[in-house]
């Protein structure tokens, strides 16, 4: 699993081949991601004095949400991806989309935010400021596992930041230059974790790091989406699905601050 050098300039790495633990690399990394991102979320309860049980119960249960939501919206990728590419839209384009992140998180939210309405009658921004925190910690560990296994490729690329990547497209393998985008995401949401973390500690920006969270991380997004070069998705008019989302984000992030900003006067 071993990243190696080649060329004596860049590295090279065989994602056809890996195991961990004899364990598939994305069940690894996404299992870690969420043993991380759990004991984070409990030590942030201990910390600000919440009720362990009844959140803690909350967290997993919102899990299910985060399943069907990233099922979902693996569904509509499929759908979107047709569309992009002139194909006719039959039960085969749903066949293989697998899953994507925003509606994992989307999913997970809502239910989330559902559950809480209906066990506390209301919502408490500062749970979710907690919540948001270990969100990014979560997916740097999904990224990580995305890249161990193959899929989220980068872009060709020859540069000092490419990698000689070796994965399975289109029922084949494939050997080639790339720009590693998966491992500069996982590094973005590091970033945003520890900016997280920090503003959370520090007690600033109470019950809004939903928002800084999702304008930088839909930011973020954005700009990685043309470097992804994985195409299995399609992208229509120049953009891809998970720009849309990322776009569609932004807007309702910055309508739901003005409501509240205008409900606050």
């Amino acid at each position: 699993m071993f990243l190696t050098y080649y060329n004596n300039l860049a590295m090279q790495y065989d994602a056809t081949t890996t195991r961990i633990f004899d364990i598939p690399p994305y069940t690894f990394f996404s299992v870690t991601g969420v043993v991380f991102a759990s004991s984070l979320f409990i030590l942030l309860l201990l910390k600000y004095d919440y009720n362990i049980s009844r959140y803690t119960k909350i967290y997993f249960l919102s899990g299910i949400g985060l399943l069907i939501g990233a099922k979902a919206f693996g569904l509509l990728s499929g759908l979107y991806s047709a569309l992009a590419n002139n194909k006719s839209i039959n039960i085969d384009v749903f066949g293989n989309t697998g899953i994507v992140f925003y509606g994992g998180l989307l999913g997970f939210l809502t239910t989330f935010f559902l559950i809480c309405k209906i066990w506390n009658k209301n919502i408490d921004f500062g749970i979710i400021d907690i919540v948001i925190t270990c969100i990014p910690l979560f997916h740097f560990f999904g990224r990580l596992g995305c890249f161990f296994a193959g899929c989220c490729f980068g872009v060709e690329n020859k540069s000092a930041l490419s990698i000689l990547y070796t994965t399975h497209i289109d029922d084949g393998i494939n050997t080639v230059a790339r720009l590693p985008v998966q491992l500069i995401e996982a590094s973005m949401n590091i970033i945003i974790f520890i900016t997280l973390i920090f503003l959370l500690l520090a007690s600033r920006f109470k019950g809004r790091l939903i928002y800084i969270y999702l304008y930088l991380y839909s930011g973020i997004r954005i700009i990685l989406e043309f470097y992804r070069g994985d195409l299995h998705r399609g992208v229509l008019y120049g953009i891809s699905f998970s720009q849309v989302l990322s776009i569609a984000i932004l807007l309702c992030c910055t309508l739901f601050l003005l409501k509240r900003k205008a409900s606050e006067r």
